[in-house]
């Protein structure tokens, strides 16, 4: 578990892990140099319970370092990533643990909401590699790993959200597997580090999404992370993603329109949720490189308006 400032909510994903059908080795939590109570109530619950071990940084890394900080002193076989704000199902690890099998990931639906009376299970998600090159549709959160791969230190390639990294690294190199039914609540906030509201939006990606791609190309974790994955998939059986890579990078009008077909063509696999059918779902697999770069930018102002 990696924590930072999550006194709110902290005592009730504890209990949850701790009420788990599946006997637990250990609970490690990765503190992020926390200012409120929460290293305390880690504290107290260490009193009770030996196997919970504590790590504080020494200074403020982010959260994807510190997920990658805790997961390197795991010493279990299989390790679940916990977010501090979420709450488990009890049969959650039992449910993973069964399906894994030889996969170096199993991970499973869940339900998201600001309360977990209200919350929902999102659309189906879609974990093939061309539609994760888009958009991550495998929350860490939802992740039981195992132990050799995710404690393989170029799975977590640094510029990227790292469960976004990590189940690509398993998708190129080994495979993931999926527990279909919900098991845990996530809880959105209005203050975690990957929230964002959902606006309406209907025609504003096809007109703007073209500038917001251009955009896009041009951040440093764009560049970065598409060249990485272009090479790791370079001689390998993944030649769709692999195209798709390179197009992406390539910056002249042509390219694009190569990739909207692409993308158009192989929408099934592509497209992050289930598109829809006819000519509308042909529209939206040909603007989807529009359509995920003008969420990106959303995110970029509505992240910059809360700084």
């Amino acid at each position: 578990m990696a924590t930072y400032n999550g006194e709110q909510y902290l005592r009730e994903q504890i209990d949850s892990i701790l009420g788990q059908t599946y006997p637990i080795h250990e609970l490690i939590i990765n503190d992020d140099c926390s200012t409120d109570g929460t290293v305390d109530i880690v504290r107290r619950y260490m009193e009770e319970h030996p196997f919970i071990r504590l790590y504080v940084n020494e200074c403020n890394v982010g959260y994807n370092e510190n997920f990658r900080r805790g997961a390197m002193h795991a010493t279990g076989d299989l390790v679940a990533l916990s977010d501090q704000d979420d709450i488990w199902f009890p049969q959650k690890l039992e449910r993973q643990v069964a399906a894994i099998d030889q996969s170096d990931i199993c991970f499973s639906n869940t339900l998201d909401g600001e309360t977990p009376e209200e919350a929902k299970m999102p659309y189906d998600r879609r974990y093939t590699l061309e539609a994760l090159i888009w958009m991550n549709q495998v929350p860490g959160h939802t992740m039981l790993c195992r132990r050799e791969f995710v404690q393989y230190a170029e799975n977590w390639q640094g510029d990227e959200y790292y469960d976004k990294s990590l189940v690509l690294h398993a998708l190129i190199g080994g495979s993931v597997t999926k527990v279909g039914e919900p098991l845990n609540f996530h809880r959105r906030l209005p203050w975690s580090a990957t929230y964002m509201p959902v606006p309406a939006v209907t025609w504003q990606p096809y007109v703007y999404g073209w500038r917001a791609y251009r955009r896009w190309q041009s951040h440093p974790p764009y560049l970065s992370m598409h060249v990485y994955f272009y090479e790791k998939t370079t001689g390998t059986l993944h030649t769709t993603a692999h195209r798709m890579l390179g197009l992406m990078l390539r910056r002249d009008i042509l390219s694009l329109l190569r990739l909207c077909l692409l993308c158009m063509k192989h929408r099934k696999d592509t497209y992050p949720m289930p598109p829809a059918k006819g000519i509308m779902g042909m529209v939206r697999g040909f603007f989807l490189p529009q359509i995920v770069a003008y969420g990106w930018q959303q995110r970029e102002i509505y992240n910059k308006q809360r700084k």
